[in-house]
């Protein structure tokens, strides 16, 4: 899961790496209600509410998942178990990235 914000003087979207699975974590890990961070692009610095961050799939773990995929599938494919143990290690690593990404959405911190 990636966190991203919109930059107020470029419009650029910038991202965030953490760990936090909600909210709560991640102002736990950050210490603050708010974000003060330079942007990427510009080099302005933004303040931003922990509310106004949005979560969203990080596509580099599903696609970690799918050579993952193809690898078992290499390795099993005399066993016969082939199209059910590859097609639902990338599903499941999607629909995990997925249901914590609307986690993240849909928790607010007061």
């Amino acid at each position: 899961m990636k966190l991203s914000y919109y930059c107020s003087s470029c419009k650029k979207e910038n991202y965030l790496k953490t760990s936090a699975p909600d909210r709560y974590a991640f102002l736990v890990e950050y210490g603050k209600n708010e974000i003060n961070e330079r942007c990427k692009h510009c080099g302005n610095h933004t303040k931003k509410d922990i509310n106004r961050l949005h979560a969203e799939p990080n596509y580099m773990i599903i696609i970690g998942g799918i050579v993952l995929a193809i690898i078992i599938t290499i390795f099993l494919w005399d066993f016969g178990l082939v199209s059910t143990i590859s097609g639902t290690i990338p599903i499941g690593i999607w629909v995990d990235q997925n249901k914590k990404t609307s986690l993240f959405n849909r928790s607010r911190v007061r």
